[in-house]
């Protein structure tokens, strides 16, 4: 976004008072985006993890990069914790350069896993100078694991650890529960354990309450690959997924990765650039199929495709899904699998006595290509084809 647009906005967002997690961005920054806004001491709000967006990919339609919009850093791997005081940008070694030249004014770059004994092993001549400290300090092993007791680098805290290290008890950490996965979750809340320091789920993205002029989410078709290409049905992938699920003891199924619902569908979309998949949820029982996704990109073809491939598949609005798990949990008398990659979200809605969280069989299924699938990879390029 360019200054002259950073300009025009204008917008005030007031928060405050016993507000919990409502906070966006130190007044520093917020006055370069043009935004004035009022916090209270106790509110701080975490963007995006891993630049996950709604759908919980990778990759991006430009909708869903509130990362990039609020801090300017456009990397495929990111989080953001803004604060009253402080605006700090969490990235891997492959993006330290792009996201100091990226990130805008009062920015800090957090290099993650600086310090750590991992990233010191992926560094050659570091391994070699950890690999010597082993041999002639052997009983100094545990002291190895703090990569600065080695070569006296900086440890990066982890997020958990800093909002642990730099709010006091009782303090609450702002999150909307729709970008963030259920083991990003888990993982900041463990580092916070003991220090009174909460996470609040929050129903309304901040940055979109300022974003003015955001994009439109995409309104691409969907359009059916042919059995020539994927070298077996939709009906048949899903006869294997409900087996799998018989052995699990689970009695739905709850898809949020998108490759693997344009993989078991034998669809594909072009919601997100360089990625054939289209925004949606799919859930799975032992009877029925259930597709959650913008009814307007589901074209006669698509109807035709299902009916052709022998698979009746009901259809529902892309925003019905939380509503839809709600009716649906009593009804279980089996587990419910969904993946902790999902969204914290939609694992919260399911009780942990009956909720799976293990990858999907789909994943698995998807990463064994039949014949048609690796005799087409050179002619063909698509997700599990």
């Amino acid at each position: 976004m360019s200054e002259t647009v950073a300009r025009r906005r204008g917008t005030s967002l007031e928060l405050g008072g016993e507000e919990l997690g409502y906070i966006l961005v130190r007044e520093t920054v917020a006055r370069r985006r043009g935004t004035r806004l009022q916090l209270s001491e106790r509110d701080c709000v975490r963007l995006a993890g891993e630049e996950l967006g709604y759908i919980l990919s990778e990759y991006l339609a430009e909708c869903d990069m509130r990362r990039a919009f609020i801090s300017g850093f456009t990397g495929s791997a990111g989080t953001a914790i803004v604060t009253e005081s402080a605006a700090l940008m969490w990235t891997d070694g492959r993006y330290y350069l792009q996201a100091t030249e990226e990130m805008g004014e009062g920015w800090t770059l957090m290099k993650e896993g600086q310090g750590s004994f991992i990233s010191i092993l992926s560094n050659n001549w570091r391994g070699l100078a950890v690999k010597a400290y082993f041999i002639f300090h052997p009983n100094r092993h545990s002291q190895l694991l703090r990569a600065d007791n080695v070569l006296g680098l900086p440890v990066t805290p982890s997020q958990g650890k800093y909002l642990s290290d730099n709010f006091s008890e009782g303090s609450h950490v702002g999150v909307d529960p729709n970008v963030l996965s259920y083991e990003e979750w888990k993982i900041i809340q463990n580092d916070m354990k003991g220090s009174g320091v909460n996470l609040v789920p929050i129903a309304t993205n901040l940055v979109d309450l300022i974003w003015e002029g955001k994009p439109a989410s995409p309104s691409n078709m969907v359009v059916p690959l042919a059995i020539k290409y994927t070298g077996k049905s939709c009906k048949h992938k899903v006869e294997e997924v409900r087996s799998k699920m018989a052995e699990k003891g689970s009695t739905l199924l709850l898809v949020t990765a998108l490759d693997e619902i344009a993989w078991l569908l034998n669809l594909r979309g072009s919601d997100i650039d360089y990625n054939p998949v289209f925004f949606s949820y799919v859930l799975v029982t032992q009877t029925q199929v259930h597709l959650f996704i913008d009814e307007s990109k589901v074209t006669l073809a698509v109807r035709n495709h299902f009916n052709e491939e022998d698979l009746p598949v009901n259809i529902h609005a892309y925003n019905k899904i939380h509503s839809f798990i709600i009716e649906q949990i009593p009804e279980q008398t089996g587990k419910v699998w969904i993946s902790s990659d999902g969204s914290y979200s939609l694992n919260s809605m399911v009780p942990e006595k009956i909720r799976i969280s293990e990858i999907t069989p789909i994943a698995l299924m998807k990463a064994i290509k039949n014949t048609v699938e690796t005799q087409g990879e050179p002619q063909f390029i698509g997700l599990g084809t």
